[in-house]
């Protein structure tokens, strides 16, 4: 799940994490042979997005907290991780979900993030729903019970 100081997205149906490269070009004449392009990674950077069903009255974050997030243009916290709260828990707790604590089986991953885009459907007939893009502002870091 993704968390957002500390509170949960309510509604989520999906959540998604990607951390990618950008690569600089160090072809030359002297590798390859000329045939090969020669790469590096030159800086990492990081996204998380959040698939929401659209409700005012839910546990964790809704589509107008995340409004009020956007305009304020400031990073927030963000944790990547499995819920606290047992697998026999189907119903989500006042308050909303909580973040696991880091373990060598479930790292958390961390860092800072603003929203960088937000979008509101509302089909006809059909239940509305958001989505929420976040992109990270720094260093992800991968925490677990050791560090």
């Amino acid at each position: 799940m993704l968390f957002l100081g500390g509170k949960s997205i309510a509604f989520a149906t999906s959540h998604t994490l990607e951390i990618s490269a950008d690569m600089a070009d160090t072809s030359n004449k002297d590798e390859g042979a000329g045939d090969w392009a020669s790469q590096e990674v030159n800086l990492l950077n990081w996204t998380a997005t959040s698939e929401n069903l659209y409700s005012l009255d839910g546990e964790g974050d809704n589509f107008d907290d995340l409004f009020d997030i956007m305009v304020a243009k400031t990073p927030v916290d963000a944790v990547f991780c499995k819920k606290s709260q047992a697998d026999t828990v189907t119903n989500v707790p006042t308050g909303g979900w909580t973040a696991q604590a880091a373990s060598a089986t479930a790292p958390q991953y961390v860092g800072k993030v603003v929203i960088n885009s937000l979008s509101l459907n509302a089909p006809n007939g059909e239940y509305a729903t958001y989505t929420v893009n976040f992109t990270g502002v720094g260093a992800l870091q991968k925490k677990t019970a050791a560090n």
